[in-house]
């Protein structure tokens, strides 16, 4: 798959939310990896069904550079999450942090801002085998790492590097899974890594607050799916022995960015499709015609990976395209008043239905 990559493109620094858990206690030493410099590249897999009608995939890569031991870190992660049935939805979110020393540097690609923070003093980050269990080991990237488990959750360790992390819940998955490992790295040459040229807000000193802030504004998947694990174990739940309803309420909970995404986007196609067949009903020739499409591709760019709607000759197939418009509009009013009642994601994916 493609990923965007403009002129702030990085080889960027993102601590994985799930894979480490910042500024807890039990490291008894200062190294965090047992190695003095690697780099880890990844690919990210994933989905499942959020509802009778609509299915979800997770796609990504992510890369992990660090030396002296971990003291400086340097990761980047990209996701593209879709869905595809009643409702078409396309994100791709671009992650990055980098810690370094007193600070960390947290992007945020939405403001275009980076917010600076310096770290505390005498905390220490968690094991990341925290509460889970060792059970045997695997074979990732050709390195025998330990397996580590926990209802949900799955994390295979070499020498405190992950090599695999994966997520599972309500029938959904997550899963990080090392392609390339590399102890031999020049971790000198500091112009290879940059962020983007976002101006700095700094903080006086990091904080909880100031992360569950962050993850409530611009949480991808897998920050979603972990929180579900922690609220089935705080709850005590048993996703077994749950009801149909009870399971759809925490997918609604799950795909809440999706529904308020879709909630604001159909609404707009509907404008943006009554737009195009005025236009085109008014267009006499094949480049007028495909300048009369150029809101449509661009609103379906964002909807789906295709965006071709490219006319070749206009006089051949005006009658054709405009009957399809009409016929979309046409259907998509009609489901208007739904949507507009909808007040959550399985609401939403009801009224789009065929």
């Amino acid at each position: 798959m493609a990923y965007r990559r403009g002129k702030g493109h990085f080889c960027a620094i993102l601590i994985f939310l799930g894979t480490y858990v910042l500024y807890g206690t039990e490291t008894p030493s200062p190294k965090l990896y047992d190695v003095p410099k690697a780099m880890v590249m990844y690919k990210i897999s994933g989905g499942g069904v959020l509802s009778e009608d609509v299915n979800l995939s997770i796609e990504g890569k992510g890369k992990l550079r660090f030396k002296e031991w971990g003291k400086v870190e340097l990761r980047e992660k990209q996701i593209e999450e879709r869905t595809t049935g009643a409702l078409h939805y396309r994100k791709v979110w671009q992650l990055c942090e980098k810690r370094q020393e007193k600070h960390l540097l947290d992007v945020d690609f939405h403001a275009k801002k980076i917010h600076e923070r310096l770290l505390p003093k005498g905390k220490k980050r968690r094991k990341i085998t925290a509460g889970l269990k060792r059970t045997g080991q695997q074979m990732v990237a050709n390195i025998v790492c330990d397996m580590w488990e926990s209802r949900g959750i799955k994390r295979c360790v070499y020498k405190g590097i992950p090599l695999f992390t994966e997520y599972r819940a309500l029938g959904l998955l997550y899963r990080e899974e090392a392609t390339e490992v590399r102890f031999d790295i020049n971790v000198t040459d500091s112009s290879q890594c940059s962020v983007p040229a976002y101006p700095v807000e700094k903080f006086a000193l990091y904080t909880a607050s100031f992360k569950t802030k962050n993850i409530k504004r611009s949480a991808p998947f897998d920050e979603r799916l972990k929180q579900s694990i922690e609220i089935f174990e705080k709850k005590g739940l048993n996703e077994e022995k749950l009801l149909p309803n009870q399971k759809q309420e925490l997918l609604n909970i799950l795909a809440k960015p999706i529904f308020q995404s879709q909630k604001k986007m159909l609404p707009e196609l509907l404008q943006v499709l009554k737009r195009t067949r005025a236009c085109l009903s008014q267009a006499r020739n094949t480049p007028a015609a495909n300048h009369c499409m150029d809101d449509l591709v661009q609103i379906k760019s964002r909807l789906t990976a295709n965006s071709d709607n490219q006319i070749d000759d206009w006089n051949k197939e005006r009658e054709k395209i405009l009957e399809s418009l009409e016929e979309k509009i046409v259907l998509l009013q009609s489901r208007m008043k739904c949507v507009r009642a909808a007040k959550q994601f399985s609401d939403l994916a009801g009224c789009m239905k065929d």
